[in-house]
């Protein structure tokens, strides 16, 4: 599936493009090089297969790349990470007591369906992702109570106290609408065909293999539309991806790895987007969940578990510069926190500790626990998960603990650790420009993706508190509490944040890149 086409295949396919325009049009393969001529189709080259294409149900990075070209939201990022309208025609106005938030929409736009976009679509998508059984989205604007038409245009937001990340959330798959005719015709199985406001339209999806868009005709924005599709090929091998954009069977590639960056650097006809991500990586740790995601927390029994020494042991075992120069060739940047040092929310006062074998050894002696402490780690299959899990092997061997490795397909493990059937996992999350979408969802007791069964009555009142907080300055206050909560209990070890660096091909123009990572192609072009 990954391999690299010939020359002559390549000239073969060109030749047959030209003459069969009419097979481009019904979805089928060919090399960049033969749909380039054409003018039409960009190909994207994604790290993993995305899961479930359904705003409420969704949860992977990849998958929101596919989102930002066929599902728009009531607000987006901007190149700043400042929250702007999409759909909605303006900011929202909030009430005096900060419990009702008015939403005016757009007019004249219409979903990918060609229905219209108004005021019981956008509550109809609300509504759906704080209630919908398995939603992701629920506990991301939990606060809302009640959504209200209040004209064709305009809807409001009834909340059970101040939310400040609202805005944030419906910055993100929360704010994505749905097609109402679309959700009535396939209710459960709406990510099989998803409808939505945006530049492509859902064209076809082979699982592990591509997903297809396809130019809308509905689009409000067409004219700025060069592109007449786009396919999203699922290259899960980071050498095979980085080679097949330096062959131009692929357009841009999702996140160099730090093996292949040397010699895009050095191609000509290559280019390189870099932008420090507001998220994080590091290693989730299954406290209490032991019976399935948003079921009650029973501690799962595992060493790690059990002990918080022995987590803190297990952090001070490895050392991030290290990791950062062994795994990453220097490309990331260490760190402990849930946000990296460019948010604002940022504690610069919490040092993250170095490597301190001794105190490491102490501490599981101190448990009275026989060693070695085992440790089952699920990681990712490709090479640099790899190495990167044996790093950690080495470095924990040396304090007493034996972590044995796990190498899992992506989507198999997210579902594994939804199951609670993994004891540590090697995971991260492509962050969010408020706080709050980095850490209550994850932390609090009823967050949903707490996927480590771990809760801490302290932490809900902090990160509840942190939603209502009036200022800035209060909002910071808290979170840096709730950081040294993290800190000291060790449910996830954070240990750096990604510097995304995606590559992209000298004759395409257009592909954008922000702070959130996310690839932006929806307006690109051939030079």
């Amino acid at each position: 599936m990954n391999r690299i086409r010939s020359r002559r295949a390549r000239r073969g396919l060109a030749a047959l493009a030209v003459v069969a325009t009419g097979l481009l049009a019904t979805g089928a393969g060919g090399s960049v090089a033969a749909e380039s001529r054409a003018g039409g189709t960009l190909t994207i080259g994604l790290a993993e297969d995305p899961d479930a294409l359904d705003p409420t149900l969704a949860r992977t990075f990849v998958g929101r790349m596919v989102f930002l070209h066929m599902c728009e939201k009531l607000y987006d990022l901007n190149a700043k990470l400042e929250i702007v309208p999409q759909l909605a025609a303006a900011l929202a106005v909030l009430s005096a007591d900060k419990k009702t938030m008015t939403i005016r929409l757009r007019t004249g736009i219409r979903f990918n369906d060609g229905t219209p976009l108004n005021a019981q679509a956008v509550k109809i998508s609300l509504d759906r992702h704080r209630t919908l059984t398995g939603s992701q989205r629920a506990s991301e604007i939990s606060p809302i109570t009640a959504v209200t038409v209040v004209n064709n245009f305009t809807v409001r937001l009834q909340l059970n106290a101040r939310f400040s990340p609202l805005t944030a959330q419906l910055a993100d798959r929360a704010g994505m609408i749905m097609s109402p005719k679309a959700l009535t015709e396939l209710g459960t199985r709406f990510a099989t065909a998803p409808v939505c406001v945006g530049p492509f339209k859902f064209g076809s999806r082979t699982a592990g293999d591509r997903i297809v868009l396809d130019k809308s005709q509905f689009y409000y924005a067409r004219s700025k539309v060069k592109l007449n599709r786009i396919v999203f090929r699922i290259i899960t091998d980071t050498s095979a991806r980085a080679a097949n954009l330096r062959s131009k069977d692929i357009n841009v590639l999702d996140r160099i790895a730090s093996t292949d960056l040397p010699a895009i650097q050095r191609d000509k006809s290559l280019r390189v987007l870099k932008a420090t991500s507001i998220g994080y990586q590091g290693i989730s740790i299954n406290i209490g969940n032991k019976n399935g995601l948003g079921k009650p927390f029973v501690n799962v029994g595992t060493p790690l578990a059990s002990r918080r020494a022995l987590r803190q042991a297990f952090e001070l075992s490895l050392d991030r510069k290290v990791i950062n120069r062994v795994v990453f060739g220097g490309t990331v940047l260490p760190g402990c926190l849930p946000v990296p040092p460019t948010s604002p929310y940022y504690d610069a006062r919490i040092k993250c500790p170095g490597r301190n074998l001794a105190r490491a050894r102490s501490l599981v002696r101190s448990t009275g626990m026989d060693t070695p402490v085992r440790v089952q780690l699920m990681i990712g299959t490709n090479q640099v998960q790899a190495r990167f899990g044996q790093v950690i092997q080495s470095m924990a061997e040396a304090a007493g603990f034996q972590v044995d490795l796990q190498p899992t397909e992506f989507v198999t493990s997210l579902r594994r650790q939804d199951q609670g059937n993994y004891d540590a996992f090697a995971i991260g999350w492509s962050g969010r420009v408020d706080p709050d979408g980095n850490i209550y969802q994850f932390v609090h007791s009823k967050g949903s993706l707490n996927n480590l069964g771990w809760g801490s009555g302290r932490m809900d009142l902090l990160l509840d508190n942190a939603r209502k907080a009036a200022t800035p300055k209060a909002r910071k206050t808290l979170y840096n509490a709730a950081f040294r909560v993290l800190r000291s209990e060790l449910p996830l070890i954070y240990l750096y944040h990604d510097v995304n660096r995606h590559g992209v091909t000298a004759n395409v123009k257009g592909v954008r890149l922000y702070g959130d990572g996310l690839i932006r192609a929806y307006f690109a072009e051939y030079k």
